[in-house]
Order: structure tokens, then C-alpha cells, then sequence
């Protein structure tokens, strides 16, 4: 009769197994190489890699036979396990006492030999054995003997990072989850912001010209307030959209990039009236393939910054493009306030903003150069800042060729 001792380690070894999730899983090549393995090197017809259940013994591997299970009580490795020892060697089972009256020694198939190493977990549960058998009685060898102790240290650690895989497994699919969840929140709350903020917007215009000159000076303050702080809403809303739609961007999807292409269509867009002096050099010569969308979208946001972010009379930007034997250098160089030392880390943050308001008078995000890293990074490449207070700042971005 079980103590309640016995019986409390024996629900914790159950349950230590269960963790594992393996039970009554199909056929897997890592353990049936082992298993098979284990047949070769001690040169037995039989072999197995067994799992103790409740009430039954399971054989996640076996050479030699093709029963899935066993009622405990029958189970060889059930007396193992009944004794101090983790390892077993009956060479003759018609004369042992502990087995000769075994269903599986006595009756079909009569098996003669048994030697077996048991599976410890490292928080010591036993959860089976690796087994071998044989239907003459059998000695093992002292090698066979070790042999079968490190293929059984194997089994565990095979179960090990099947048990990790599987945590990793559902921890990803639960941050994928909450991660969708996000996404989406974001992009719904974005949406109902957008919408009233471009009514309030609109009015506000609307009633700044019908009724502007009815209204004193401060009356009309407070409008350009509304108006200002209802558009600075409204870019950071756009800014968070851009930051979640850039992982919707597949950039296994790849072309060669047309670098004159896509820099003067940026440029047309950033500078319609020709305002800045932007250069850059002849790129025909420098062969990149890479996710066109993604590019456009991190030259765009880098060009933006050094426009806005320039309090110097004349704006001048300047693109250079080269080639190494091993990766494709893009640097964006500027004239603007630049950025101290110790801030160079902080701007790439999210939400991250340094107080300065740019040109136009409003003030970052702090999404902007967030999203621009991400999607380098997707990219699998990198990017760095140099930057000094008053003389500029230059944003260099390295992808592999």
C-alpha cells in the first residue's frame, strides 16, 4: 500500500511527466534513431525508449515489436523503478524471481534479457527508461553498459528542448496574439482620432474665414491654438499609423533598387518649389536589392528630418552611395541644429522626444527615426548618427549586398 508520501511523489512524477507533453505523440526520427541506436550498439533484437504513466507503460520509440503499451504492473521498468538503483542488467530472466513469472518472460514472446537505464528529468522525477532486450539470455559488455547510460542521457536532453520548443512555441503565439491586438487597437483608435480631429480642423478653418474679422484678436489666438494643437494631434496619429503599417511591409520582397528614381521622386515631394540645395551623385554603379516600399519610406523620413529640423537660411542636404565588398553605405548628410552627443541613442527610442520644435514651429512625434531603425533592421541592416550641436547631423545606413 502506497503512503501518502509515496503517493504525493508519485502524483508529482505523473505530473513532472505530463509537463512534457509527450504522451501518446506520434513517431519522432531524434528518438527512434535512438532507439535504434541503442538496438545496434548492445546487438539486441529489441529495444525501447518507454514512458511511465499512471497506470501504464508507453513507448515513445521501440525496435523489435509493435505493442504502443503495457499495464504498468507488467512493465519490467516498473521493478526498476521500485528500487534504489537507475540502472538494470537481468541476463537470464527464466531464473530470476523478480520476473520469471512475467507474462512477457513466461508466456510470448519469453523474452530472456533485459537491461535498462532510467529517464531522470533534472528536478529528479524518473519519467521511463531506455531499454534493450533479447530473447536468449545476454551479457552486456561494460562499454554496451555505458553506452546505454549516455544514449539515456540523451533521451533527456532531447525532451528537454522539445519541452523548451514548445514554451517558446506558446509564449510567441501568445505575443503574437497580444501583439495583433495591439496592431489592431492602434489602427482603430487611429481611425476614430482621424476623423473628428480632420472635422475640427476643417471647422476651425471654415470659421476662421467666415467669421474671423467678428471676433477680437484673442478670439482669433485661440483659434490658431485649436487649429495648431489639432494638426500637431493629427501628424502624431498619422506617425503611429506608418509606424504599425511598416510591419504589414514583406521585405522578402525584393527589387533592384533604382536609386535615381527613388531619390528624385523623394525630393519632388519633400521640395516642390526647389527651396533646398539636396545633391547626390551618379548611383547607376551601385546594385542593391531590396525591399522598394521600405526604402522609399526610411529615405523619405530621413530627408523630412533634415528639412524640418534646420534653422540655416539655406537648407542643404547631401546624399552620398557607395559600395564595399560586403555591404551598400547610404549617408544622409545635413546643415540643421544637429543633436548632442548624449541624445544620439535617445532619438531612435519610441515615443522619445528631445523638446525642439522644428522650422515650421511644431514639434516631433518621436516615432519618426523609431520607425526608420525598424525598418533598416527588417531590412537586415543598421544605421548610425553623427551629429554635432549647430553644424548637422549625418545619418549613415549600412545593408548587406
Amino acid at each position: 500500500m502506497l503512503t501518502d508520501s509515496t503517493y504525493s511523489k508519485e502524483i508529482q512524477r505523473v505530473n513532472a511527466l505530463k509537463s512534457y507533453s509527450i504522451l501518446d505523440t506520434q513517431p519522432e526520427k531524434d528518438f527512434d534513431d535512438i532507439a535504434e541506436l541503442a538496438s545496434q550498439i548492445c546487438q539486441v533484437p529489441i529495444s525501447a525508449i518507454t514512458l511511465m504513466d499512471k497506470d501504464r507503460q508507453w513507448f515513445k520509440s521501440k525496435v523489435g515489436f509493435e505493442t504502443n503499451e503495457i499495464l504498468r504492473e507488467e512493465a519490467f521498468c516498473n521493478h526498476l523503478m521500485n528500487t534504489e538503483a537507475t540502472k538494470i542488467e537481468v541476463q537470464n530472466m527464466h531464473k530470476d524471481n523478480n520476473f520469471n513469472t512475467n507474462p512477457y518472460v513466461a508466456g510470448e514472446p519469453k523474452i530472456a534479457f533485459y537491461a535498462g537505464v532510467l529517464l531522470i528529468d533534472p528536478d529528479g522525477y524518473t519519467l521511463g527508461s531506455l531499454c534493450v532486450y533479447d530473447l536468449e539470455p545476454k551479457k552486456l559488455t561494460d562499454f554496451q553498459l555505458n553506452a546505454l547510460e549516455k544514449l539515456a542521457n540523451q533521451v533527456i536532453q532531447l525532451l528537454e528542448l522539445r519541452k523548451k520548443n514548445a514554451q517558446l512555441e506558446e509564449n510567441n503565439a501568445s505575443l503574437m496574439s497580444k501583439y495583433n491586438e495591439l496592431e489592431q487597437f492602434a489602427r482603430v483608435v487611429s481611425h476614430d482620432i482621424k476623423s473628428p480631429l480632420n472635422n475640427i480642423i476643417s471647422l476651425t478653418n471654415l470659421f476662421q474665414e467666415e467669421y474671423g474679422n467678428q471676433i477680437d484678436e484673442a478670439g482669433n489666438e485661440y483659434l490658431e491654438y485649436i487649429s495648431k494643437s489639432s494638426l500637431e494631434l493629427k501628424n502624431f496619429v498619422d506617425a503611429i499609423l506608418i509606424y504599425y503599417k511598416s510591419d504589414t511591409i514583406n521585405t522578402s520582397e525584393k527589387e533592384k533598387i533604382d536609386w535615381k528614381v527613388l531619390f528624385s521622386k523623394t525630393i519632388s515631394i519633400l521640395d516642390p518649389k526647389n527651396e533646398y540645395e539636396i545633391t547626390y551623385p551618379s548611383f547607376e554603379s551601385v546594385e542593391l536589392y531590396s525591399n522598394k516600399m521600405a526604402m522609399e519610406q526610411i529615405v523619405s523620413n530621413l530627408l523630412s528630418n533634415s528639412i524640418k529640423y534646420n534653422d540655416k537660411e539655406k537648407i542643404k542636404i547631401q546624399i552620398e552611395l557607395e559600395e564595399t565588398s560586403s555591404e551598400i553605405r547610404l549617408a544622409i548628410k545635413d546643415n540643421g541644429i544637429g543633436i548632442a552627443k548624449e541624445d544620439c541613442e535617445k532619438v531612435f527610442s519610441f515615443f522619445t522626444t528631445l523638446g525642439k520644435k522644428d522650422r515650421f514651429d511644431n514639434v516631433g512625434t518621436g516615432i519618426g527615426l523609431s520607425t526608420v531603425q525598424k525598418m533598416v533592421h527588417k531590412l537586415d541592416g543598421r544605421i548610425e548618427l553623427e551629429s554635432d550641436i549647430g553644424e548637422g547631423s549625418t545619418f549613415t545606413l549600412y545593408f548587406k549586398k
